[in-house]
C-alpha cells in the first residue's frame, strides 16, 4: 500500500493551496503595478514652437547690443568691440578696435547711411554693408545680421535653416551667408543667441571670403508692449 507522509499531506491540503494561490496573486499584482508605474510617461513641458518664438522675438523693436566681433579673411584678421543700437527707422553701429583703425560710427535712417571713420571723415551711401566695406574693407552683412542676432531669419528673403529640439534656430543659409548659432542665453525673459558666426559662401582663399564671429555680452531690450 502506498503511504503518504504527513509533510506531503500538509503540502497538498486545500487550505494550504489557497494560501499559496493568494501569495502568488499578490506577487503578480505587485509586479503589474510596479511595471505600470515604471512605464508611465513623465510629463515634460513642450518646447516653444518656432512660430511662437518668432512672434515673441518680433516684438523686440528697440534694443542695444554689446558684443565682441572677430573678423577673418584671406591673409587678414581683426577684432573690435561692437555697440549696436536699433529702433524703428534708425540704426547705429559703433566699432572700436583695429577693425576700423580706431573708432567707426555708422548711422542709418530713412535718408540713407553715414559713416564716420577714426580720422573724422564722413562717408555717405544707401546701403550699410556696402559703406562699411568701402571704408574698412570688411564685408559685414548688416541687414541679415540684425535678425540673426535675435535668432530669426531675415523676413522677405529665402532661407534654408535648421532648428534644435527646443525649436531654436541653429543654422541658416541666406543671402550668400552661412550662419551658425551655437549658444543661447537668457537675457531678461528672452532666450537669445550668445554666439553667432557668419561666413560667406565664397570658398576660403577667395577675395570675397570672410568669417565673422560675434560673442554677445549684453542686451538692453524694449518691446512694443513695454512702451
Amino acid at each position: 500500500m502506498f503511504r503518504v507522509r504527513r509533510s506531503d499531506a500538509i503540502s497538498f491540503s486545500p487550505k494550504n493551496e489557497n494560501r499559496k494561490l493568494k501569495t502568488v496573486l499578490c506577487l503578480l499584482s505587485s509586479c503589474l503595478l510596479l511595471a505600470a508605474c515604471t512605464s508611465k510617461p513623465v510629463k515634460q513641458e513642450a518646447p516653444t514652437s518656432w512660430l511662437s518664438r518668432q512672434a515673441a522675438v518680433a516684438q523686440i523693436d528697440r534694443w542695444q547690443l554689446n558684443a565682441r566681433i572677430g573678423l577673418r579673411s584671406e591673409g587678414r584678421s581683426g577684432s573690435a568691440s561692437l555697440v549696436w543700437h536699433e529702433q524703428p527707422g534708425q540704426r547705429s553701429l559703433r566699432l572700436l578696435g583695429p577693425v576700423g583703425g580706431g573708432l567707426v560710427l555708422l548711422q542709418q535712417d530713412s535718408k540713407g547711411v553715414t559713416l564716420q571713420d577714426s580720422k573724422g571723415t564722413t562717408w555717405h551711401a544707401v546701403d550699410a554693408a556696402e559703406l562699411i566695406y568701402r571704408v574698412t574693407g570688411w564685408h559685414i552683412p548688416v541687414s541679415g545680421l540684425r535678425w540673426w542676432l535675435l535668432g530669426m531669419t531675415e523676413p522677405g528673403s529665402k532661407a534654408d535653416y535648421t532648428l534644435d529640439d527646443s525649436q531654436r534656430l541653429v543654422t541658416v543659409v541666406q543671402d550668400g551667408w552661412k550662419v551658425s548659432l551655437t549658444k543661447y542665453t537668457l537675457f531678461g525673459k528672452y532666450e537669445l543667441p550668445a554666439s553667432v558666426t557668419v561666413e560667406s559662401q565664397a570658398d576660403k582663399g577667395d577675395d570675397g571670403y570672410v568669417r565673422a564671429k560675434l560673442i554677445v555680452k549684453e542686451w538692453n531690450i524694449q518691446t512694443q508692449d513695454e512702451r
